[in-house]
């Protein structure tokens, strides 16, 4: 019996529509098991149109700013291995055939690309083109695309079977757009959280930057104006004495010298400073010369000694081994190297002795120079060595630490200056008994330079100078039988109000710190003849002004203490009053405006 060709094309047909239904049943299962744009693009591709039996297809993707297609998976000739895509394009919305169907939404059949202008040709020309839309909720989102070398190739099926793949991946690809969308999302908000938090982290440090680099200012301010107006106090009054005519030779001469000293140690400080200011604008200069090595040193070091005589710190200079005669160098700024070392090293020593050790290594037409200035002084926490030779910053830097006087500068400007000239300075320390700071300078030898040992313990010994305090031919006794309590720790100044309260009629007991001021008053209490007055430094070591104020004025509220400082901003006097003092006198002291101060008190006191 012949079988009916009818029936057979309609068993063919079945069995085919069951394979496709089999197949697009699969590929939505798989589908649904995708979370990954990825993945379930090129399960479109690489599966559901492969198995179907279509040599060719492309899934195109509308970027996020809604202008281009781009191709985000492949299969047959753009698609040569694993997931990747032959010569990927870009196609902009509404250009050729791809981009009609995503600005249109509509379907297009082509069934000879040659009669149609829009056709773009990729990786071949081919005669047939199938492009469907992939759209969700209304939006096209992308576009499915499939190319056949033959005209006339897709049929109505093929239409309807790519259209139902298409809608049946919609969904999958929003949401994976969707995800992805959020994921970038999340990752920007976690980039500007991150942006967010460093910009906050900058601005808080840029905020205590700008804090501290205040407090630096305002210290550095404060100390500034200490350390100006102490050598101007002696300046303005030793040359006050020296105006009012003095017949004693010896003591216009010491007098002269006290001149002389603190106009030169006010040089070095305004030298610090502008140093300090031409090393940040990277305007220091340098003038290399011959020098005499000991002569150098030595006189260094003798600027200073009546520094440190003043508060009885031992100061010994000793050579270790030969040493040249000369060396080249710039003059000024080793000399102000070793001043700025020996000045940090007399401030922060109360009891003791400093040791200078010069040395130098024989290397032919160099040398090694090293300078060591050993003190036994208060020593250096080592949570604090970082910050030593930052400028305008004092380790030790708080009222409470009185008496310590400095811009915060020279350790600063020595090591800058060091490393100019291509040395380094180094610190050794240990909290509560001191601390070795080392110059190490590599120096050129003159010819004529020869080396010598120098046997003399200490070749630059000077003995301590004292200055005389005979009367000046005294003015009007305008403090007759007043007896004053100084508590001053410099010399100088120590010399100077001796002199003028002596003038004056008045008697003076001086202690160099506000311990030995307290004790002081103790012992003149208990005896029944306390001071009438109370002329009170407030830096001052072991014992600061305001400590030792609080204590006399906790026994005797009724006897006035004056404050006698440098330091001359607002904060300052408050503190000074809140510490209990009755009287502000700031620094330097006009000789007679000060007496007439005193006279004022004297006469309140009388009333």
């Amino acid at each position: 019996m012949k079988e009916d060709p009818d029936r057979v094309r309609e068993s063919a047909d079945e069995i085919a529509r069951n394979r496709y239904l089999d197949i697009l049943h699969q590929f939505t299962l798989r589908q649904s098991s995708l979370a990954k744009l990825e993945d379930i693009v090129w399960n479109i591709a690489k599966t559901a149109i492969a198995e179907l039996g279509f040599e060719d297809c492309v899934v195109y993707l509308i970027a996020d700013d809604g202008l281009m297609l781009k191709q985000v998976a492949a299969h047959g000739p753009k698609n040569p291995v694993d997931r990747e895509i032959f010569n990927e394009i870009t196609i902009p919305v509404g250009q050729g055939i791809v981009g009609h169907v995503a600005q249109t939404g509509e379907v297009q059949r082509i069934d000879d690309a040659r009669l149609d202008p829009r056709y773009i040709e990729d990786d071949d020309f081919r005669l047939s083109e199938l492009a469907v839309p992939i759209s969700h909720d209304g939006r096209i989102i992308g576009v499915l695309d499939s190319e056949h070398h033959a005209a006339k190739f897709f049929t109505d099926e093929d239409v309807r079977l790519f259209t139902t793949i298409a809608s049946l991946a919609s969904t999958r690809i929003d949401t994976a757009l969707t995800m992805d969308r959020l994921e970038k999302t999340v990752v920007h908000l976690e980039e500007a959280r991150q942006a967010l938090e460093m910009q906050t982290e900058e601005l808080r440090e840029a905020r205590l930057a700008a804090e501290a680099a205040s407090v630096a200012k305002t210290n550095f301010l404060a100390n500034m104006s200490h350390e100006i107006r102490t050598p101007m106090t002696a300046i303005v009054g030793f040359a006050d004495l020296l105006a009012k005519g003095v017949k004693d030779p010896e003591q216009q001469e010491q007098w002269r010298g006290q001149l002389t000293q603190n106009a030169r140690y006010l040089q070095d400080l305004i030298g610090n400073v502008l140093d300090m200011s031409a090393v940040e604008a990277g305007e220091m200069s340098l003038k290399f010369e011959s020098i005499n090595l000991l002569s150098a040193v030595t006189a260094a070091v003798e600027n200073l000694r009546v520094r440190a005589d003043s508060k009885n710190v031992g100061l010994e200079t000793v050579v270790s081994g030969a040493l040249p005669s000369a060396i080249i160098t710039d003059s000024l700024k080793f000399r102000e190297i070793i001043v700025n070392l020996l000045s940090n090293a007399i401030k922060y020593t109360e009891r003791g002795s400093i040791k200078v050790t010069l040395s130098a290594e024989n290397r032919g037409a160099k040398a090694i120079l090293s300078v060591e200035v050993l003190d036994t002084g208060i020593g250096i926490d080592s949570g604090q060595m970082e910050n030593l030779f930052l400028p305008f910053s004092r380790v030790h830097d708080t009222h409470h630490r009185a008496g310590i006087e400095g811009t915060g500068l020279g350790l600063a400007l020595s090591r800058q200056i060091a490393a100019a000239l291509e040395g380094d300075i180094v610190v050794a320390s240990t909290l509560g008994k001191g601390s070795k700071f080392t110059l190490t300078l590599p120096v050129e030898i003159p010819a004529g330079s020869h080396w010598s040992e120098h046997h003399q313990a200490n070749p630059f010994a000077v003995g301590p100078s004292k200055l005389s305090t005979a009367p000046y031919v005294p003015g009007t006794k305008q403090l007759q039988g007043l007896r004053v309590l100084v508590c001053e720790d410099s010399a100088s100044i120590a010399t100077l109000l001796e002199v003028v309260l002596n003038a004056a009629g008045a008697t003076m007991t001086q202690c160099v710190n506000g311990l030995e001021g307290l004790r002081c008053f103790e012992e003149q209490n208990a005896s029944g003849a306390p001071p009438d007055l109370v002329l009170m430094d407030m830096q001052m070591p072991i014992m600061d002004g305001y400590e030792a104020t609080g204590h006399i004025k906790a026994v005797r509220p009724d006897i006035p203490v004056v404050a006698l400082t440098a330091f001359a901003l607002a904060d300052d006097i408050d503190r000074c009053l809140d510490a209990g003092c009755d009287y502000y006198l700031t620094k330097p002291i006009q000789i007679e405006t000060f007496t007439e101060e005193l006279r004022s008190i004297r006469e309140r006191l009388d009333a």
